[in-house]
């Protein structure tokens, strides 16, 4: 079954928005990608601990074990950078297998091998995502094409969350700012092609340039189906001028 990949868009869209919206867009992610779970971590770089932690799947019930102890012991999350990395592709079976981290809580939830990346990063916080393949399962061939539509929602998701959490950018804990978004401007997606699908509910975003890039990922959507091959992605803002028109490649 083809994943949904507009109701997944929008789950990361309100986990920037609200924290409690976490579990839904880590579940709606593992679904779409066809793995088991997933977690997505706030490291506090100085003082060495979890700051903030969401945890679906297998590992859910394992979140505190995890922030209070195994945290400290995980090799994997200091290696990941920008791209997506495997955890069998970047420490040999030699140290996995003497790893108390992999063995009492990795193995131990029903996982055989995760998928991460770092999100973003400041001088006093590291942000990381990672999805986890469970024990005797092969990760599905339509993981990468997936990840590549989602990794930018994901990650703006999480500095709009970050935001809330009152991180700013130079690490520094501080009072929610002034100014600072909480809702957005709504914008309107229609589909058209001489004929016109409108969108009438539409959705808010932050910014102008957020509702583009969601925009782009409903035309990328849209291009998994050779129907709609010519139609485009027209944007508008709520005063009705459009300010993006995306074409609906295959």
């Amino acid at each position: 079954m083809r994943p949904d990949l507009s109701r997944l868009m929008s789950k990361l869209h309100d986990a920037g928005l609200a924290a409690d919206a976490w579990p839904e867009a880590l579940q709606s992610l593992s679904d779409a990608v066809g793995v088991a779970g997933a977690a997505y971590i706030t490291f506090n770089k100085i003082t060495g601990r979890v700051d903030w932690a969401c945890f679906s799947g297998p590992s859910e019930g394992a979140k505190p074990e995890y922030v209070r102890h195994y945290a400290a012991l995980d090799p994997y999350s200091l290696l990941l950078d920008a791209s997506w990395t495997k955890l069998s592709e970047c420490l040999p079976d030699a140290l996995l297998r003497r790893s108390e981290w992999y063995a009492e809580f990795v193995l131990a939830c029903g996982v055989r091998d995760i998928v991460g990346t770092r999100l973003f990063e400041t001088p006093s916080h590291r942000v990381i995502f990672g999805l986890h393949q469970q024990i005797g399962r092969a990760l599905p061939h339509r993981a990468g094409s997936i990840l590549n539509i989602a990794t930018e929602p994901l990650r703006r998701a999480a500095r709009s969350h970050t935001e809330i959490l009152a991180i700013p950018s130079d690490g520094a804990f501080d009072a929610p700012r002034a100014g600072m978004v909480t809702g957005g401007s709504r914008f309107y997606f229609h589909v058209c092609n001489g004929r016109r699908y409108p969108d009438d509910t539409g959705s808010a975003f932050a910014s102008a340039q957020e509702a583009i890039a969601h925009g782009s990922v409903l035309a990328a959507e849209l291009a998994q189906d050779d129907s709609w091959e010519g139609f485009s992605i027209s944007v508008m803002d709520e005063q009705g001028l459009e300010i993006a028109r995306v074409a609906v490649r295959g």
